[in-house]
């Protein structure tokens, strides 16, 4: 069985020893996944959490989207960060699929492309924008870290970057047979702008909350749609979720 290293608190002296040699790995390292779907493939240290080229990164999410995502299925990876997903559904699709994976953090996007490179990916494509309820031009913080900047819940008039923002109902994109969203709080924002696609072409929805207003807020929208909602582990959902991690069926 896998053991989730992520999972390991990094305070604990047990999780501080376990990661001492990690932190002999110099960024910028190409190291080789070493299980799940992505086994094989090449991954940049330093990129993200080291969890992702070790493989246990999320394991629970992981096993829950190996149920479902079927070869030929077009993707959708909102948030896609570094990438981790959008090699996890590049080779569980195979080449008669599709991945499109939307990630505006220009920090993010850079590491995104160079592992989509690297790894000679024939069924990505990156889309270095946000989906969001409206289509136009929206704040991106850039002083959160590595991984969680996020389009600000107020105006962002201090923002000094502003990225193109697609309600999701108008690309012009072959519809998305599963939708994997990770936005930093933003997800409801985006489920606003992709109502018609999730009544038209019911996909498959994983969606990571980040408070107690989103929990609520897509709770409701996803029943409007008339979808179910469980835990990663199956478990059936009521309107009220306190999860961080679900999966919505239609």
């Amino acid at each position: 069985m896998a053991i989730n290293w992520s999972n390991i608190d990094r305070r604990s002296t047990c999780g501080r020893v376990l990661r001492m040699p990690l932190r002999l790995l110099p960024h910028g390292k190409i190291m080789t996944i070493r299980r799940g779907p992505a086994a094989g493939l090449k991954w940049t240290v330093g990129s993200a959490d080291h969890g992702c080229w070790l493989g246990t990164y999320e394991l629970a999410k992981q096993r829950s989207l190996e149920q479902f995502v079927k070869r030929g299925m077009t993707i959708y990876d909102v948030g896609a960060q570094a990438g981790f997903y959008t090699l996890f559904f590049s080779c569980l699709v195979g080449s008669g699929g599709a991945v499109y994976s939307f990630e505006p953090c220009a920090y993010e996007a850079r590491n995104l492309l160079e592992h989509v490179r690297i790894n000679h990916l024939q069924n990505v494509r990156v889309i270095q924008a946000a989906l969001w309820k409206t289509s136009g031009l929206s704040p991106l913080t850039i002083d959160q870290g590595q991984t969680q900047n996020k389009i600000p819940s107020g105006n962002g008039a201090d923002s000094i970057l502003q990225v193109p923002t697609f309600a999701l109902d108008e690309l012009k994109l072959p519809p998305p047979q599963l939708i994997k969203m990770d936005v930093e709080g933003a997800e409801s924002a985006v489920l606003q702008g992709a109502l018609r696609t999730l009544q038209e072409h019911r996909p498959i929805m994983f969606v990571a909350l980040h408070d107690d207003e989103q929990r609520r807020a897509c709770a409701e929208l996803l029943h409007r749609s008339n979808y179910t909602l469980y835990a990663l582990d199956g478990t059936r959902l009521s309107h009220h979720i306190e999860l961080d991690e679900i999966y919505a069926l239609p």
